[in-house]
């Protein structure tokens, strides 16, 4: 979901809110760190990568506003381990507004939903799928807020927890997993409640 350039024309939402995005479409978004953390270790990642597409208009329910279509990471350890994070089982993901950080006019608040993703280190000796709370296939949700002033999606808590674990004592069922990462997106998209 696009970041960049977003700006919001009031500093609340109404579960009825409706939103216009211009110009929509496609975009793109890259983080240079980002970190998947659990009780005993975390996840580091120093590239990730992800590509979707925004929904275009006025009158748009904030819900489902966008997709994210594609999404990467590269370079991932943890405690010494090199690991693969597989997102493909449930792409798309949704991309939601909720409304406006009554904190701060400039973060819009919002949450991708749809999660499920699944990691193994490259010998076979630790693999995990995180999804939402209820199992391995219970899609799970993150979520965070589009800054304005810095052109960042930030995600920074949600309801991850970790699955058919079997990692050494590293990743345990059941253990919370908290991703945050910050993405810098493009083209600019503006999105104004209607």
């Amino acid at each position: 979901m696009a970041a960049v350039g977003f700006t919001v024309s009031s500093a609340s939402a109404t579960a009825q809110a409706t939103w216009t995005v211009s110009p929509g479409g496609p975009f793109t978004a890259h983080s240079g760190d980002t970190q998947l953390g659990v009780p005993n270790a975390v996840l580091v990642c120093t590239d990730s990568d992800a590509s979707g597409t925004l929904k275009s208009g006025s009158g748009l329910d904030g819900v489902g506003i966008g997709t994210i279509d594609n999404l990467t990471f590269t370079n991932c350890s943890v405690a010494g381990l090199l690991f693969d994070v597989d997102t493909s089982v449930s792409l798309p993901w949704d991309l939601n507004v909720t409304g406006v950080d009554p904190n701060n006019p400039d973060r819009v608040l919002g949450s991708i939903t749809g999660i499920v993703a699944k990691i193994a280190d490259q010998d076979g000796l630790c693999t995990a799928t995180f999804a939402g709370p209820g199992g391995a296939t219970d899609e799970g949700e993150v979520t965070g807020y589009f800054d304005n002033a810095t052109s960042e999606l930030v995600i920074q808590d949600g309801n991850l927890t970790a699955h058919d674990a079997n990692c050494l004592g590293i990743i345990n069922n059941g253990d919370p997993a908290a991703f945050t990462g910050t993405y810098d997106v493009s083209p600019a998209q503006t999105i104004t409640l209607d």
